[in-house]
């Protein structure tokens, strides 16, 4: 689906809407992975109304760089608390974060107007629509259905009890973090305000230990895919039928390795974002040194907010 959608948007000369119809889809079916297939329907649900708000919001403010910084801090620390609630909804809110930050940074080969938050919705809901076909077959399936836990997410994020001090240090790191790579990003000449952001919104977990370790994965992973897309750019320069199957690679890599190699999932969704804006018309092996400047920065950014909370937790 997240590569049929943009393919569709193409073939009808709308190149404006394969980034959201793409983005949202990918993102929807994300949400819904390692889960019984009775409740799918109800997280993809969920996962398209808050992608579709977050996108709605970054709409509203990119005209002001200064509403961006402000929105970037605190959607960042509201997703951050929420991310030490559980998994999924740190899944959901670490997507929810990526797009805001793609959807305020947008490159020029991009419009953003209304449409681009309608199609984010739209990409979402087909997700959901044809997971409601299958469901019966993935039913049957997968057997009888884990009973809800105790507590919904709604419960936990508002109770956090004796886990406040995690969900305070995670919400302020995350905040301090965004907002720092999104000021600069804003402020500073640079040909793609989304990719500092975005890369410290994938990198950013609710354990620093883990947090470290992600860091050198997503910088394998990502420093791989812009060597891929730059060669592949230089070298065999090609048609845009072609970038569409390095969109459909790049989002099986996504989905199939998610949870157990960070690396190749993170090959794969800078793959996935890649190819797509290529197809849009950015061209990326023109900017592959900024790529690779800013993706070691976003890494820094992250290492240096951990290193300050660590000393800011001890001393509290």
């Amino acid at each position: 689906v997240a590569t049929v959608l943009p393919l569709i948007a193409w073939v009808a000369g709308i190149p404006d809407a394969m980034v959201p119809l793409g983005v949202g889809a990918l993102f929807v079916g994300i949400s819904e992975s390692n889960i019984h297939p009775e409740h799918r329907g109800r997280i993809m649900l969920w996962a398209t109304a808050w992608l579709t708000a977050l996108s709605a919001l970054g709409f509203l403010v990119a005209e002001s760089a200064v509403l961006v910084v402000i929105a970037s801090v605190l959607v960042a620390a509201a997703t951050g608390w929420a991310g030490v609630a559980g998994p999924r909804p740190t899944l959901i809110g670490v997507l929810s974060l990526v797009l805001f930050t793609i959807t305020v940074g947008l490159p020029e080969s991009v419009e953003l107007e209304v449409s681009f938050v309608a199609m984010v919705g739209l990409g979402g809901l087909v997700q959901t629509a044809l997971f409601a076909v299958t469901n019966v077959a993935r039913r049957n399936r997968g057997g009888p259905a884990p009973e809800r836990e105790p507590t919904t997410v709604w419960f936990r994020v508002t109770h956090p009890g004796a886990q406040r001090p995690t969900f305070i240090r995670h919400a302020v790191s995350m905040g301090v973090a965004i907002g720092i790579a999104t000021a600069i990003s804003q402020f500073v000449d640079v040909p793609h305000q989304y990719w500092i952001p975005m890369t410290v919104a994938w990198i950013f977990k609710s354990d620093q230990n883990a947090t470290v370790v992600r860091v050198v994965e997503r910088m394998v992973g990502t420093l791989l895919a812009i060597g891929f897309a730059f060669l592949w750019g230089v070298f065999v320069p090609a048609p845009d039928v072609a970038l569409f199957a390095a969109v459909a690679v790049g989002a099986y890599l996504l989905l199939a390795f998610l949870t157990s190699n960070y690396s190749i999932a993170t090959f794969g969704v800078t793959t996935f974002v890649l190819a797509l804006f290529a197809i849009a018309g950015d061209l990326y092996e023109e900017t592959v040194i900024f790529r690779l400047e800013a993706t070691l920065g976003a890494g820094l950014i992250v290492v240096v907010v951990v290193f300050m909370m660590k000393i800011w937790g001890r001393r509290i």
